[in-house]
């Protein structure tokens, strides 16, 4: 099968946004406000309601130097060391911060309405180890659609159900991708001056309770088709050997937790004992690595089943917890009804999630493409904003670090560049060739039992126990896995969608086990547990571990956390003046 038509579509613009969530319609908003022509490419359907958050979202973390000292960015700064374990980039970290003020004006300038619909107030609330009530807890079920409405009144191009496999780069500066739409089998070639990676985490790539892959807490179409195609560009990731688990209800996967801890949910096992104090003198109010790791920890102790206790609660606050928990999955209630669970008079139990490779379970320390305070990556001009990005926060921080990139690429392409190149063609129709194959391959192997393969060597051996035995086999089998590629089939369009995703996520597998070897020591409890390296070691291992594309693979160095990740950028100009 073939795209329509015997050549390829080609589109020419000042900006290229790969993924058209919260942060790369973030991205696209300062870029179109500048006059500049912006594509977005999406996998998606409708733009308003994709990404992690297109269903909804209850509570959003910012500064609003509203009076009181803990509400401002030189405060929240001084814990941010703290809060990451001192694994973090800190002229990163404080950028996001210092905006995020106005960020959240801007935001609701927008239309989203942050405010308590009873009292007319922001709502905060203190939650995961930090040290003030950042989180505004809010009805944000049409949040993504307040951006989506700003970025099409802006007349940006949107290029749904469309998946980019490759960026263009030359002399290590990007100039766009290759991209393919699923339902019409269109190939196009988009040449931009700068182009920003908003793709979200990496899902799908361990095995969780349910046994199905889609079945996870975190949107599972985020499949590290950034990190991986970044990663072959020639760009820098950071942390990489972290991951994330949360707490979910045995038997629904979903988000909330968040809302469930600041609002004075507890945890206890089956002894009924309230258990998180032994693991952080916060207690359920701990960062959401420590969460994650005390409940891992009973069940190792022979402690579990765990129990979400929510009894204790007046019915205020059961009342707002009821709606708040369907903000994000408007199906919850209908569940524990189903089953016969009433949260409000009984224990609900709860199991640990699937890992993502995301943030690690703490804020401003993301897991992903190396940026600087501009949100610019180790190749110009290729720009990486979000969960993506490794420096995130949630929501908040895919807006923020998402509207730097946006306002960082309005300057690169005011500081120039030259013309355009033109890409090969028969690097473009070797890229179609090559793709379209896995469409002949009656007997090749289904992407799904390669991404299974994927997820069981990573749950067997890069979990949340680690050791350099488990990581090697780990390796040896990704990479042999990886011989299979040609030979992977895809029964239609979708199918190929799924085939690349699938190699985007074993490709974040080796990536993540090559960090977690180099990495000999224990930090932030589950995130990164080496059973032969159980301390953390901060003389030896206070510093970034740094992937990118060696000869044979992934390879790794490291770089001390009291210089910026972009110290280990090559190029030149490794930023732009903010």
């Amino acid at each position: 099968m073939s795209a329509s038509g015997d050549s390829f579509q080609r589109i020419d613009t000042d900006v290229l946004v790969v993924g058209g969530g919260v942060a790369g319609s973030m991205a696209a908003i300062p870029a179109l406000e500048a006059g500049l022509k912006v594509v977005i490419c999406e996998k998606g359907k409708v733009l308003d309601h994709c990404g992690s958050i297109g269903c909804g979202v209850d509570h959003y973390l910012t500064i609003m130097d509203s009076g009181p000292e803990w509400d401002t960015p030189e405060f929240l700064l001084k814990h941010v060391p703290e809060l990451t374990d001192g694994i973090v980039d800190m002229a990163v970290a404080g950028r996001v911060i210092h905006e995020m003020p106005r960020i959240f004006r801007k935001i609701e300038s927008l239309g989203v309405d942050f405010r308590d619909r009873q009292t007319g107030d922001y709502y905060r609330l203190r939650s995961f180890g930090l040290p003030g009530t950042y989180h505004i807890n809010f009805d944000g079920t049409d949040f993504k659609k307040h951006l989506g409405e700003r970025v099409r009144k802006g007349k940006a191009t949107v290029l749904m159900r469309t998946m980019v496999v490759q960026l263009l780069v030359r002399d290590n500066r990007a100039y766009g991708a290759v991209a393919f739409n699923f339902r019409s089998g269109e190939w196009t070639v988009i040449r931009a001056k700068a182009v920003v990676l908003a793709a979200g985490d990496v899902n799908r790539i361990s095995k969780n309770a349910s046994g199905l892959a889609f079945d996870s807490w975190h949107i599972p179409y985020n499949t590290g088709d950034a990190q991986a195609m970044g990663y072959h560009a020639g760009a820098q990731l950071a942390n990489m050997e972290s991951v994330e688990a949360t707490l979910t209800p045995k038997g629904f996967s979903c988000q909330g937790l968040n809302a469930l801890v600041s609002l004075g949910a507890w945890f206890v096992n089956k002894a009924g004992e309230r258990f998180m104090f032994k693991y952080d003198k916060k207690g359920e109010n701990a960062r959401r690595a420590v969460i994650a790791d005390g409940v891992i920890n009973e069940y190792l102790l022979g402690n579990g089943p765990i129990y979400l206790d929510c009894r204790h609660l007046p019915q205020d606050m059961l009342d707002r917890m009821e709606h708040t928990l369907q903000v994000d999955r408007y199906t919850l209630p209908a569940y524990y009804q189903q089953k016969g669970v009433n949260f409000r008079e009984e224990l609900v139990e709860v199991s640990v999630s699937e890992l993502s490779i995301r943030r690690s379970g703490v804020y401003f320390r993301g897991s992903g493409l190396s940026v600087d305070i501009n949100g610019e990556t180790a190749v110009e001009a290729l720009f990486a904003a979000g969960d993506c990005a490794t420096v995130s926060g949630g929501i908040s921080g895919a807006a923020v670090l998402g509207h730097i990139a946006g306002e960082g690429v309005v300057r690169r392409i005011r500081a120039g560049g030259g013309a355009l190149p033109d890409p090969d063609p028969r690097m473009l129709e070797q890229v179609r060739a090559q793709s379209e194959a896995h469409l002949q391959q009656p007997d090749g192997m289904p992407w799904k039992d390669y991404e299974e393969a994927t997820r069981q060597t990573v749950s067997d051996y890069v979990g949340v126990r680690r050791d350099e035995r488990g990581l090697k086999l780990a390796l040896d089998t990704l990479r042999a896995l990886a011989l299979r590629d040609p030979q992977l089939r895809a029964d239609d369009l979708h199918g190929l969608m799924r085939v690349h995703e699938a190699r985007n996520i074993r490709m974040n597998a080796e990536m993540m086990a090559t960090a977690s070897l180099a990495r000999q020591e224990t930090r932030t409890g589950s995130s990164h547990f080496r059973m032969d390296f159980p301390q953390t070691d901060d003389r030896n291992w206070r510093k970034f571990v740094i992937v990118e594309r060696g000869s044979n693979g992934p390879v790794t160095r490291t770089l001390s956390t009291d210089r910026p990740l972009s110290a280990a950028f090559s190029r030149g100009n490794a930023a732009v003046a903010a």
